[in-house]
């Protein structure tokens, strides 16, 4: 591949990525995750909760926060920089199919990519591991460089660190390494080899214990990694958290990523002609493995949710990508080009125009710029101001008034100039003395007041 080609692909990458970066309010899981990294850094404590997924974001969020300071941008720097270098890492693939900028385009501009890959979550971290685990595989059995065993499993250690669908990820790439070993009826394994996955393996150890345990300083946090992760997830699956219809995934895929779509649809009779003729190399059948993987399982789970789309697009793109020469040169290349334009305009739309709106179905429980406004009034105004919301139904006040001391409770106290609390309690308040003045909507559906003191 020429240069320029991927010089001016990794330019786009940091445009798109950095471009208004701090310009979207932050979200109700973001702003979670960015306290707890401002937290981790200001009094140094950290316990691993599998509600709010690894260690491995906050870990790296508070060092950034250390270095440049804590702020909106910062604060959604990491998932940047991963989704950057998956851009980078694709582009790679060039050694073992043609058209990887096929796939390198797909993880630069799919909507549910670029969206995620902009917001403070562990999805990106994920994904863009996996991808450099699995150039990492296929790289080793190119070139028998054992720098490739550790850089595949220190990735696999960051991905089961950041979020617990990194099991789901690692589960896939062993368990294609062993069908294909069967497969092939190849078993041959070097003392070479065994030496520096050991090795690998030990230093994947360490990542996960030390990360996971708080520096050593929670050994339960291993428990709690492994055994207690494993019961809350099954526990969700039970309980039908987040539940969404089987065919969740299956609306968002047409209506954002008909691009990866398009393109996997195409392959897959170019694949099972090349299956049946015998035909097929192991990143063939590996790309076949994983998209049937991944549409299983999160077709499956109860758990369904937008930015978890981002874990099918990747494997259509991949799939797609290896069969894109296949297809009609004309036809092939006005339909990917026609489809390509619209997709950029849906994610410019979404990411830059549209980001708050949750009528977009690729768009969940997103703050609003009221938020910000609140917030501002708070601090600008200086008094002494009480957060009074059931529940703590409160995010992402907390982040924005991480410099502010305010109270947050779910139950009222006296003593307090101002009080944030829902229109639920106007007469409550009243009858307390404060006069309702501002009305400020968190989220669609969630509006709350400015109630002040009234002074007598």
């Amino acid at each position: 591949m020429r240069k320029e080609v991927v010089i001016a692909l990794l330019i786009l990458a940091v445009a798109t990525r950095f471009y208004a970066l701090d310009a979207r309010p932050m979200d109700h899981d973001e702003s979670i995750h960015a306290y707890l990294s401002y937290v981790l850094l200001k009094d140094h404590t950290y316990s691993y909760d599998p509600a709010y997924h690894g260690p491995f974001l906050y870990f790296t969020t508070a060092g950034i926060f250390g270095l440049l300071g804590d702020s909106k941008f910062t604060a959604r720097l990491v998932p940047v920089l991963f989704s950057i270098i998956a851009v980078f890492v694709a582009l790679r693939f060039e050694n073992f199919f043609r058209n990887s900028y096929v796939f390198a385009l797909i993880l630069l501009l799919s909507p549910s990519i670029l969206y995620y890959s902009r917001y403070t979550r562990n999805d990106l971290i994920v994904l863009s591991s996996f991808i450099i685990a699995v150039y990492s595989y296929f790289s080793y059995r190119n070139s028998q460089k054992p720098v490739y065993i550790y850089l595949a499993t220190i990735f696999s250690a960051v991905m089961v660190c950041a979020k617990e669908n990194g099991y789901l990820y690692l589960g896939t790439l062993v368990s294609f390494i062993v069908f294909y070993r069967i497969y092939r009826r190849d078993f041959s394994v070097s003392r070479r080899f065994l030496k520096h996955f050991a090795v690998s393996l030990v230093i994947a150890g360490f990542i996960f214990s030390a990360l996971y345990s708080a520096g050593f300083s929670d050994p339960e946090g291993l428990k709690r990694a492994t055994i207690d992760s494993f019961a809350h997830w099954f526990k969700m699956h039970k309980t039908n958290d987040h539940w969404k219809p089987i065919w969740y995934y299956s609306k968002l895929i047409f209506e954002y990523e008909f691009l990866p779509l398009g393109m996997a649809l195409a392959g897959i009779p170019v694949f099972v002609r090349r299956f049946r003729e015998r035909k097929t190399t192991e990143i063939e059948l590996f790309a076949f493995y994983w998209l049937i993987t991944a549409f299983t399982i999160y077709h499956v789970l109860s758990h369904k949710v937008p930015w978890l789309l981002v874990h099918l697009t990747a494997p259509m793109a991949f799939f797609g990508a290896i069969y894109a020469h296949y297809l009609n040169r004309k036809t092939g290349r006005a339909v990917f080009v026609a489809a390509l334009i619209a997709t950029v305009a849906v994610s410019g739309y979404l990411t830059y125009v549209d980001n708050v709106n949750t009528k977009h179905d690729l768009i969940y429980i997103q703050a609003q710029p009221d938020v910000e406004k609140l917030a501002e009034r708070i601090i600008s105004e200086g008094k002494k101001t009480l957060i009074f919301v059931p529940g703590n139904d409160y995010w992402p006040l907390p982040w924005y008034l991480r410099h502010y001391s305010a109270g947050f409770s779910p139950s009222y106290y006296g003593g307090y100039e101002v009080v944030i609390s829902t229109g639920d309690y106007t007469e409550f308040l009243k009858e307390k003395g404060y006069v309702r003045d501002g009305k400020y909507t968190i989220r669609p559906g969630h509006d709350v007041y400015w109630f002040e003191l009234h002074q007598s």
